[in-house]
């Protein structure tokens, strides 16, 4: 693998109203790409996910020319505002460096499978436009992450197998990775990403001998996590380099359509 030709899936800017995140503007970013060697990143931002598309597609499509090609950006759904994120997201489908739809069941409270998202799965198959979704599994401290569980997005995944659709955070944990384990095998438009605090031994090992390798990508969830922390499960894996060429670029390449961009 050449230097600086990683991918990071998964990243975010922006404050946090909620809490503390350290480091959430895009010099930190970019600093911690040059020393880990990552060419390019897929980011969703924050502001976006709490006031819904429009609010920060301008700024991040910004942030795509400021960083020299290298941020490239998902524009959020937000179900309850349809009209309004549609709107908005007919013109940045146009725009250089965007790169796809990000929804968050658990975050804006409406269930994975309700009709509300119908929507959007028709622009993301229009379009051609890959999907990210939270994923998780079920939270005692959390109960609005039963939102996001994989088997929710089932039957959208099944009706529309046009759209690549990315369950982020492996499912969680639990009962959460064996029913998107169920998905990956079954849908071949299904995939999932290593982003987030999924701490569990040989997780990559595990997951990569349950699914096939190309549909796994790496992401970091920056800044709720240093890169270095998932970067190091995937280098560290006992498994074959050809293995972890296709998590750490290969896949979010082809995914998002990243290859000649």
């Amino acid at each position: 693998m050449s230097q600086c030709s990683l991918v990071d899936a998964h990243v975010h800017l922006d404050p946090n109203s909620r809490f503390y995140t350290p480091g959430p503007a895009l010099k930190d970013l970019l600093a911690r790409m040059d020393m880990l060697g990552v060419a390019k990143a897929v980011c969703s931002d924050h502001l976006s996910l709490y006031a819904g598309a429009g609010a920060g597609l301008v700024s991040m499509r910004r942030l795509f020319e400021t960083s020299g090609g290298r941020l490239f950006f998902l524009g959020v759904y937000h179900p309850r505002k349809p009209s309004e994120c549609l709107l908005l997201l007919e013109k940045a489908v146009r725009w250089e460096g965007f790169a796809g739809i990000k929804i968050h069941p658990s975050f804006h409270g409406v269930p994975a499978e309700d009709s509300s998202y119908r929507p959007i799965w028709e622009f993301a198959s229009e379009h051609r436009l890959p999907v990210l979704t939270h994923s998780w599994s079920v939270s005692e401290h959390n109960p609005t992450q039963s939102f996001s569980l994989p088997g929710r997005f089932e039957g959208y995944i099944g009706e529309f197998s046009s759209v690549k659709c990315i369950l982020a955070h492996t499912g969680g944990r639990g009962n959460g990775r064996a029913e998107l384990i169920r998905i990956i095998n079954r849908y071949k438009n299904a995939y999932t990403d290593i982003a987030g605090d999924i701490y569990c031994n040989r997780l990559i090992e595990t997951l990569t001998s349950s699914v096939p390798s190309d549909r796994v990508l790496f992401g970091s969830d920056f800044p709720w996590l240093d890169p270095r922390s998932n970067l190091t499960r995937v280098l560290l894996a006992d498994v074959s380099d050809e293995v972890k060429e296709k998590i750490l670029r290969n896949n979010a390449l082809e995914v998002y359509g990243l290859e000649n961009r």
